[in-house]
């Protein structure tokens, strides 16, 4: 519940700071809420809490799709009850929404293939399946990633979380997640990662590029936009890849990461202009 209350006060303070794009912050305020009702017990991994330690040292995060297992019931009336959830909250999209409901309906969605084809970064059989359905491919992909992310979350917090401090690596240690935003933390200003579909975050060398690992410092810059004070882009002109980053020691520990890189999509916008993508990883860093 405190987390439920930290975002919702978070989303109320920007909402009064930008009037302008107050329906997106409804929007999600109404979502947060939605998601804070529903049952969780219906996604877990059959994996071996025990084999962390070799897969960290070769570089690979806990989770795999492999491991994924769900309760088919629950799972597919969760995946029923957020799409109705978005048809209600949403201006546009109705009726590709409406397509995806009939067809969950009908039991024709392959829930656990798709969960499975995020938590990979697979966007393969999502194109497939969304291609048959005639509907937009990242429309697909926001209700399964927003699925995945529920219950991965809700799973975590029922199992001891692995010892993951010497991660250094600019992907999630638990399920490989690419990071929504990074975190200058603490007095010594210590650069930490939020993971965009789990929520872990962890600590990485900060004159590093989270991506391709690129750690020569005239490649390596960032900028922030005038009159926004707390938040930077880095940025690496050697794989054009860009993160956005919060600096807690200006605005405050503890605020909710999705929320931040809610309220940052300005500076998206201006990375994406000047050639920066986000999420482009080209090395195992």
């Amino acid at each position: 519940m405190l987390l439920l209350e930290t975002k919702l006060k978070r989303l109320k303070t920007l909402r009064k700071r930008r009037p302008q794009d107050a329906e997106i912050y409804d929007f999600h305020t109404a979502l947060s809420q939605f998601l804070h009702r529903q049952p969780n017990q219906w996604l877990s991994f059959s994996t071996d809490l025990k084999s962390w330690d070799s897969r960290r040292q070769a570089g690979f995060p806990l989770l795999t799709g492999a491991e994924l297992q769900i309760d088919p019931e629950p799972a597919g009336k969760f995946f029923a009850a957020l799409v109705e959830n978005l048809i209600e909250l949403g201006q546009e999209g109705k009726s590709e929404l409406n397509q995806i409901a009939d067809a969950q309906k009908a039991g024709s969605i392959p829930i656990k293939a798709l969960l499975v084809a995020c938590l990979e970064k697979d966007r393969a059989p999502l194109e497939a399946f969304a291609s048959e359905l005639q509907i937009p491919s990242a429309l697909l992909e926001y209700i399964c990633s927003t699925t995945l992310a529920f219950g991965l979350q809700e799973w975590l917090k029922e199992i001891p979380r692995p010892d993951y401090s010497d991660w250094k690596k600019g992907y999630c240690p638990i399920c490989g997640g690419a990071p929504s935003m990074g975190e200058l933390a603490g007095k010594e200003g210590e650069k930490r990662l939020h993971c965009s579909i789990c929520t872990s975050d962890w600590s990485v060398t900060r004159l590093k590029c989270s991506y391709c690992g690129n750690e020569e410092s005239d490649s390596l810059e960032y900028f922030t936009a005038e009159g926004e004070a707390g938040y930077r882009v880095d940025i690496c002109r050697k794989c054009s890849g860009y993160l956005k980053v919060v600096d807690s020691r200006e605005l405050g520990e503890g605020l909710p990461m999705d929320v931040e890189d809610l309220n940052t999509l300005y500076l998206d916008l201006i990375a994406q202009k000047e050639g920066f993508v986000k999420g482009k990883r080209t090395l195992k860093n």
